[in-house]
């Protein structure tokens, strides 16, 4: 086995591993979730959610790295012929990791989106406290911007039972906020992840190709011919070096495919 497949297997591996801590991460942060909403205790919850951020953003980073060392195996794999004897075993194992990591994405989006759909439950709850006959309506738009509704205000005057209402609220809202934006970086990770090489950038990678053994051929014949005819073939070989930096600079062109969504 070559040295090339042998460190594109160990790559591969790496990957995998860290998309398996990345589902171990999510059932510790759904266990953080489960504690706060039954946490009676303001100081434990406080304690638990701090851990809970901790794991969210260890986890947003391994995520964020995982699906940039796929990406670079779907681009490394662009530049490969078919007919390579290791073309089929390099896009066997990138379609796995690219299935395997959209899963646990899937699976994560759904774990914050059910934490979500509690916490506003828990909200409501609290506003029921101080204003029993409230609509359904009401208090949807009480979810959404606490900040816009009076009542508490009003109700502060009254009871301190209301006052740690408010104090809940705000809690909540914040934490919503945070959770969405979590959710929006999964469904953006989910995107990107799916979003595939054109064929044409098949078609750059060969003119890259191509132009490297212009360059190489166009060097070769410089040596040959001598310093007389050193200066114009240097000319030549600037010449056709710059289309190769032009390619090299830029990331492959991408659009997006026909593939599944995750639901919001």
């Amino acid at each position: 086995m070559s040295d090339n497949i042998s460190k594109f297997l160990n790559e591969t591996t790496t990957i995998e591993q860290k998309i398996t801590n990345v589902r171990s991460n999510i059932t510790k942060i759904e266990e953080f979730q489960s504690q706060i909403l039954v946490s009676t205790s303001t100081t434990q919850e406080d304690s638990t959610n701090k851990e809970r951020e901790a794991f969210v953003e260890s986890t947003r980073n391994l995520l964020i790295e995982c699906k940039d060392r796929i990406k670079k195996i779907q681009y490394d794999n662009v530049r490969i012929p078919s007919t390579d004897p290791n073309y089929g075993l390099r896009q066997q194992r990138y379609e796995y990791l690219r299935t395997k990591l959209s899963n646990v994405l899937e699976e994560y989006r759904v774990a914050e989106n059910n934490f979500m759909k509690q916490t506003k439950d828990r909200m409501e709850r609290q506003y029921k406290v101080v204003n029993p006959n409230a609509t359904q309506q009401e208090i949807d738009d009480y979810v959404s911007n606490p900040n816009s509704q009076p009542i508490f205000q009003q109700a502060l005057l009254r009871t301190n039972e209301a006052q740690n209402a408010l104090a809940e609220v705000r809690k909540r809202h914040e934490d919503i906020k945070n959770i969405e934006s979590t959710i929006s970086e999964l469904v953006a990770l989910f995107q990107e992840l799916h979003l595939q090489v054109e064929e044409q950038d098949q078609t750059i990678v060969n003119i890259e190709d191509n132009t490297e053994v212009t360059v190489q051929k166009t060097e070769q014949a410089a040596n040959e011919l001598g310093s007389g005819g050193s200066s114009t073939n240097v000319v030549t070989a600037t010449t056709t070096v710059a289309p190769t930096a032009a390619l090299n600079n830029p990331s492959p062109v991408i659009t997006p495919q026909p593939t599944p969504q995750p639901t919001l």
